[in-house]
């Protein structure tokens, strides 16, 4: 892979994986917002007096009503999001530890991936996990086994 067209696909991750969190973000903060403005507008739109305090009643428990489904939806676009991001990660984990080039990784790189897997797996900090996966394949090389 010459440096060119690996920059180019550094870059498309870098920018989709940014573009999926911003557009999580956004996306949840309109929701959230929406919410607030039917509040503003209903709360708004009551009359002096008496009838007030009954429209203002009225209006409060649909604000109630409405803002939970609306914190259900903020709560279903973040775990869509967050799910969609880590299959764009798990994808790019997959080709790299997997293939090589075009061709199937060597079995020292394989087993060292499914070592850290199995450290990932049993709750193992992040740096040991990568630092024993590094390891079992070096070693791996080293000796020759494989």
């Amino acid at each position: 892979m010459s440096p060119v067209s690996f920059l180019i696909a550094l870059a498309a991750l870098s920018i989709g994986t940014y573009a999926m969190r911003f557009a999580g973000v956004k996306l949840g903060a309109a929701i959230a917002t929406k919410g607030k403005r039917r509040q503003l507008a209903t709360a708004s739109a009551g009359s002096d007096g008496t009838a007030e305090t009954n429209s203002t009643a009225r209006s409060n428990s649909s604000v109630e009503l409405t803002g939970e489904s609306e914190g259900d939806s903020t709560a279903t676009v973040t775990k869509w999001m967050d799910r969609a991001t880590v299959v764009l990660i798990g994808a790019v984990f997959a080709t790299t530890a997997i293939f090589d080039g075009q061709d199937i990784a060597d079995p020292a790189r394989l087993i060292g991936v499914g070592v850290g897997v199995l450290a990932s797996i049993l709750r193992v900090p992040m740096l040991i996990c990568v630092l024993l996966g590094m390891g079992v394949c070096a070693g791996i090389r080293m000796t020759g086994i494989l």
